[in-house]
């Protein structure tokens, strides 16, 4: 089947020159036997490439399952006709690009694509954040938008975030219409005939607002000494914007110099992600020469943000769960911050127990800012305001006009964030130590879990099974008290089940969280396991949290594997 349709592929006349010159050779190493040839032909098109959160992402290659420009016009034709239904009086649409390799053909082709389809395009005219473009959809009044990259994954991959008409990534029902109308297009469409004047560039004015909005977020504490900052974009598109951001704020700033350069081979960082500390090894050294006291970085599209610090002497990056908590005392101790606090269920309950500190009500949701977007959606019917958006995986939303991530603005309020408890003694650690002395103490850990053999996700699949049909009694030496699964929507606590709820504290206004193939477990002392499977890929995830030290969570840990079988 593979072959017939690697056949069929080659057979559109308007296949990209490179596309051919790349598959023609591996089809005639297929055919003559060659069994390397064949595997990887059956994984470029035994299927198509999934449209997962948001849009697509894999490795950039020709073939029905990779990332290239007849894929872009396929799902760029059916986000057209998707957003043109949902949003009929909206035809605006505005298309950007990171600095991956091919991210501005790419681009470029989704403009075509959307232009054609009759949308006034606004196009990005270099590599721009990702929250700068969803800024652009939102102040343009766009019916529809997308986004070219692959956050932070290794430089053989890009991607396609689809937005639609509020600004947000898509979601149900836009999702599963976009997926289904890709399933009916040509696999190779033909490049649109672009009507002249339908593609611009963002007007001036759209970037003098977001810098201005980025100033606005800012607290202005009484007690203020600046921190000593490096700041890298990780080769990406945060330099576009952080570095006027910090000027216009009158924050001083030093960007690294290796990683400041836009490149999308990510010469020193193959991995650009922010959680990762290696990635960080090049500005780890130019942070000890320029005796920095704190490294701020995004990742390549810069909607995540990523933090270094010192702790009693040594370099350590600090987790996206802190990172929140802290943040949202800083706004709540500054001005007061007002509104409802919105989490995700793998989030660590410290944000949340920051928020009940203030008096905040918090909101809970399912992975992903998609799903917090349309939370900020409801509250925004509700006449309810938003006071702040955050999940584990380094993303935080403090603007309350913008439905996705935003690691610019966030970068400058947690420089400002430094700075002030530098004046007050503190770094960032102390600082987070004097809140859980506050609050409680939260130690989190995630374990990433792979399994690349034949198999592996059926593997996870099956162990997620196992779980959920014999339950668990105790895990890391604490009984069980109650847990959740989010595939059935209930709650459980011994005997009894409910359905789990986005607002338990506020039930007149609450809803059921969506399903999803998620457990969690929670224990007497307040610390939870969450199980997470990826459902396109052998990974699944262990969210951990304790609330003592290191030691419970190892035994957490050693306990989750095995029951995985790992």
């Amino acid at each position: 089947m593979s072959l017939d349709s690697a056949h069929a592929y080659l057979a559109f006349p308007h296949l990209e020159p490179e596309l051919r010159a790349e598959l023609e050779p591996l089809l005639k190493a297929a055919e003559a036997g060659d069994a390397k040839a064949s595997a990887e032909l059956e994984d470029r098109f035994s299927e198509p490439l999934a449209f997962g959160t948001g849009g697509l992402r894999g490795f950039m290659a020709a073939g029905l399952r990779r990332m290239n420009l007849p894929n872009i016009r396929r799902v760029s034709m059916a986000l057209a006709n998707v957003a043109s239904r949902r949003a009929p009086g909206k035809m605006v649409a505005v298309v950007g690009f990171d600095t991956r390799l091919n991210s501005q053909a790419f681009g470029r082709a989704c403009a075509e694509v959307l232009a054609a389809a009759g949308y006034q395009v606004f196009l990005g005219d270099r590599p721009l954040p990702t929250p700068f473009l969803c800024f652009a959809m939102k102040r343009l009044g766009a019916g529809c938008g997308a986004i070219v990259t692959a956050s932070h994954n290794p430089k053989e991959y890009n991607g396609f975030k689809a937005y639609n008409d509020l600004g947000g990534q898509v979601v149900e029902p836009w999702d599963a219409e976009v997926e289904a109308h890709m399933a009916g297009l040509p696999l190779v469409p033909e490049p649109p005939i672009v009507p002249a004047g339908r593609i611009q560039p963002i007007p001036a004015e759209v970037e003098a607002a977001y810098i201005a909005m980025g100033q606005d977020l800012l607290q202005h504490p009484k007690a203020f000494e600046a921190a000593r900052i490096l700041y890298t974009p990780f080769h990406g598109t945060g330099i576009a914007f952080v570095p006027a951001l910090f000027e216009r704020a009158g924050l001083p700033l030093s960007v690294s110099p290796s990683q400041g350069v836009q490149d999308g081979t990510f010469p020193t960082a193959p991995r650009p992600n922010p959680e990762e500390l290696a990635a960080y090894a090049a500005p780890l050294k130019e942070a000890e020469a320029m005796d920095a006291e704190v490294i701020l970085a995004n990742d390549p599209d810069a909607d995540r943000i990523g933090v270094v610090a010192r702790r009693n002497g040594a370099w350590e990056l600090m987790s996206g769960n802190d990172l929140a908590a802290l943040t949202l005392d800083y706004l709540c101790t500054q001005r007061g911050r007002k509104g409802a606090v919105v989490s995700t269920v793998v989030t660590s309950d410290f944000m949340a127990e920051v928020a009940r500190y203030h008096g905040l009500p918090v909101v809970w949701t399912l992975t992903g800012f998609k799903n917090i977007a349309v939370c900020m959606d409801r509250l925004e019917a509700l006449g309810e305001p938003y006071a702040f958006g955050a999940e584990e995986s380094y993303g935080m939303l403090l603007p309350p006009d913008l439905r996705d991530k935003d690691g610019v603005t966030a970068a400058l309020v947690v420089a400002e964030l430094a700075g002030h408890y530098k004046a007050m003694g503190q770094n960032l650690f102390e600082a987070v130590d004097a809140l859980m002395a506050k609050v409680g103490t939260f130690r989190n850990r995630l374990v990433n879990l792979e399994d690349p053999r034949p198999g592996g996700a059926k593997r996870f699949a099956e162990a997620m099974g196992r779980i959920r049909a014999a339950g668990l009694a105790s895990l890391g030496g604490e009984k069980v008290v109650s847990w959740e699964d989010f595939q059935t929507g209930l709650w459980h606590d011994g005997d009894r089940s409910e359905p789990i709820l986005d607002r338990p504290d506020s039930r007149a206004v609450a809803l059921p969280i969506p399903r999803s193939n998620v457990l969690k477990f929670r224990l007497e002392s307040g610390a939870f396991a969450a199980f997470r499977p990826s459902g396109t890929e052998p990974k699944l995830k262990v969210y951990l949290q304790g609330r003592g030290g290191e030691a419970q969570l190892d035994l957490m840990e050693t306990e989750a594997r095995s029951l995985l079988g790992l």
